[in-house]
């Protein structure tokens, strides 16, 4: 673990998010499309997703595509969920009809691995799955088949260009899994993938339109002592994430919920002024986001809000808007509305004066040292 972790370098990932849609988008499906042959596709009837952290935000991020493209049961858990509570329960009624895919940007992550081999010992009729940073690794060798998210490192950050990375196999397979089935033509597959693809330049105009209301934003979170982070849908997966980045990058406690679980819950708590964050593309749970937006301005929260660039209805009720700079599906939005959480961490981070994970706390990182040698 490196020291004094600067928040600069989340701005690094970010200038080259881009590239990732124009370049690697097409490498990592190019993996999944081989990593599985067309009878294997065919033969499947649900799909288990699992992984740590980002990677756990991107089984979440992903449940849309494989509801709507893909169009079988698919299953988002943490890795210790599914080692412990979900690969002995997975019903398996046909040969080769369920795929458990494992997620580990790095390759490394040891429950994702394990994971994999109690899939392998629940059943043989279950195809296991790696999609990984990197092949040659403990969490790519422990599956049936890899599928490769490799993408160029530019350093040691809170994961960003990793979890695109992770989302864009993710959706590759769901988009994969339809075609093979039938649902839609090659062709329909292919407008799909160049839709990823051609995100680059909405991805790149977000990202630069993210820097204002952040910095604005920065300066009242650095008074409260945690955010409070909502969405549904694929944006309850946008909304994990970018809280995850606030804690991972300024040390301060997030949490996400549903929408109308922080209707149920959070909204209880004080003080009434907590900064909320709420993620709101147009699509199926967009209604909920605006009645939500105006009942946390009444209660008097400071409200922050990612939306379509012109949107309204949301947008109105907010003290900080970040807008998305371009239309897109529900189900590929988290590709583009995760982009404010994470600018914003970078300018809260500075304005704390923090190093990110605690990387500046000698006592935090010995202790860590020390807890990384037992894990291993």
């Amino acid at each position: 673990m490196l020291r004094d972790m600067q928040p600069e370098l989340i701005l690094d990932q970010m200038k080259t998010l881009g590239e990732l849609h124009r370049e690697n988008f097409k490498e990592i499906d190019s993996s999944v499309r081989k990593g599985l042959s067309a009878l294997e596709v065919e033969s499947l009837h649900q799909v288990y997703a699992f992984g740590d952290g980002d990677s756990y935000h991107a089984t979440l991020s992903s449940e849309m595509v494989f509801s709507e493209f893909a169009q079988i049961m698919y299953r988002p858990l943490s890795a210790m969920r599914f080692l412990e509570y979900g690969a002995d329960y997975i019903p398996v009624n046909f040969p080769r009809d369920t795929l458990a895919v494992g997620i580990s940007a790095s390759g490394g992550t040891t429950r994702v691995a394990q994971g994999l081999e109690r899939a392998k010992q629940k059943s043989d009729k279950i195809i296991t799955a790696g999609l990984v940073g990197k092949t040659d690794s403990k969490v790519g060798k422990a599956g049936d088949v890899v599928f490769s998210a490799e993408i160029p490192e530019l350093g040691r950050s809170p994961g960003i260009r990793s979890y695109v990375a992770s989302l864009m196999g993710l959706m590759s397979l769901a988009i994969r899994i339809g075609e093979i089935k039938r649902k839609y033509s090659q062709d329909d597959a292919n407008a799909l993938r160049k839709e990823i693809v051609d995100m680059a330049g909405i991805v790149e105009e977000t990202y630069e339109a993210s820097h204002v209301p952040s910095v604005e934003a920065a300066k009242v979170i650095k008074e409260h002592p945690f955010v409070s982070f909502a969405g549904s849908g694929p944006s309850f997966g946008s909304a994990s994430f970018s809280g995850a980045k606030i804690v991972e990058a300024a040390s301060i406690f997030s949490v996400a919920a549903d929408l109308e679980e922080w209707a149920h819950v959070e909204r209880f708590a004080y003080p009434l002024e907590y900064p909320v964050f709420i993620v709101a593309p147009h699509g199926k749970g967009y209604w909920r986001a605006a009645m939500l937006a105006e009942g946390v301005k009444q209660m008097g929260h400071y409200l922050m809000v990612v939306v379509e660039d012109g949107d309204t209805d949301v947008a109105k009720h907010a003290d900080v808007v970040f807008p998305v700079k371009g239309k897109v599906r529900e189900a590929f939005s988290p590709l583009l509305f995760y982009i404010a959480g994470t600018t914003l961490a970078h300018y809260v981070t500075k304005e704390l004066g923090r190093a990110m994970f605690m990387s500046d706390n000698d006592f935090i990182m010995k202790l860590r040292e020390e807890l990384m040698r037992q894990i291993r």
